[in-house]
């Protein structure tokens, strides 16, 4: 049986991690390098119709959450917890959105802040994971394909993030927008933020 102790600890880790994934999304588009694969969907969203980030955060999520029960075949907790933890990050975003103020660094800075960012959100998805609780739909996705297709975390991280931009890019495409957020940072995390998980998985 689970101690108190242990629970709370597990809370401490899914609040941490959260925080860290909605700031490290924030600060991406800050950076103005193309913002993080998994958010690049949510972003262009946002821009093309003019909406909050946070809104168009808890758009896709809820998206996510549809996905997860037509891939398990089969509606759960979990799965209906997420509905809320969307709308609860969609105002965090929001938040941060407010706080974080307008980055006016060289180029060679925003790519170093944007490379040192992409360890903070694999350190927030690693701990939400970790915690076992309610994931955030864009990880709660990767995890029910993980489970449903018996592929590392990390392997499907890669994979949905690379998606991510190619659908992002066909929302630009189709609405006749500049590329909203794509950019050599958003390449960067589709290719690396997967691996970054993996070196936390293994510590």
């Amino acid at each position: 049986m689970e101690t108190s102790e242990n629970t709370g600890k597990r809370a401490v880790w899914y609040i941490v991690g959260l925080n860290l994934i909605a700031a490290a999304v924030v600060l991406n588009v800050r950076y103005n390098v193309g913002v993080a694969a998994f958010s690049s969907v949510m972003y262009a969203i946002s821009e093309i119709y003019r909406i909050s980030l946070g809104t168009a955060s808890i758009i896709c999520y809820l998206i996510f959450v549809v996905m997860q029960c037509i891939l398990s075949r089969r509606i759960t907790l979990t799965y209906l917890l997420e509905i809320p933890l969307s709308f609860a990050f969609g105002v965090l975003t929001d938040v941060y959105d407010w706080l974080i103020p307008v980055l006016p660094f060289a180029l060679p800075t925003r790519l170093l802040c944007f490379t040192l960012t992409m360890f903070v959100t694999a350190a927030g998805v690693f701990l939400c994971v970790k915690s076992k609780m309610v994931l955030t739909p864009t990880d709660g996705i990767v995890n029910t394909i993980s489970e449903v297709f018996h592929l590392r975390f990390s392997a499907v991280k890669n994979s949905f993030d690379l998606s991510m931009v190619a659908i992002s890019a066909l929302l630009c495409i189709i609405n006749h927008s500049p590329f909203y957020g794509i950019g050599v940072g958003t390449v960067l995390s589709a290719l690396m933020l997967g691996r970054i998980i993996k070196l936390y998985e293994v510590l």
